[in-house]
């Protein structure tokens, strides 16, 4: 009977803490290539606002490690949003670039967007639901 009962509460606080973790708003890297570095995120909401490391609304550091870095969001954010992350490998806090800016770095876009020229808010933009993870794979 006593394991029985072990197991309902168990059950029920992993329930509560996945509620938890996913409540602000999470951001899944499922593909990160090794542990060196950060991965830095951004959070844009408007056009006017995009790229410009100044005016994001909200910004994350998180220690890489490889495989999935799971990235929770501290503030709520609300309509369109994009987000644009990176895997700082030398962990200078800069995206390294090569010939015509192209990132040397793991990069990526929300909405899983891949530019072929300058990077649009519009085609980054997602609708962030709260509860719901947003899954990102980074471009090496």
């Amino acid at each position: 009977m006593k394991s029985i009962f072990t197991k309902i509460i168990f059950f029920c606080l992993s329930v509560t803490w996945s509620s938890c973790l996913y409540a602000h708003g999470t951001i899944i890297f499922p593909n990160v290539e090794h542990g060196d570095g950060f991965i830095d995120v951004k959070i844009y909401d408007s056009k006017d606002s995009f790229l410009n490391e100044d005016l994001a609304i909200e910004s994350v550091r998180k220690r890489a490690q490889k495989g999935e870095v799971v990235v929770p969001l501290s503030k709520i954010h609300e309509g369109k949003i994009a987000i644009v992350a990176y895997h700082d490998e030398d962990s200078d806090g800069k995206l390294k670039t090569g010939l015509f800016w192209r990132p040397k770095e793991g990069f990526a876009f929300s909405n899983n967007y891949e530019p072929k020229g300058p990077p649009s808010f519009k085609k980054a933009a997602i609708d962030l639901v709260h509860g719901e993870p947003v899954i990102i794979e980074l471009n090496y």
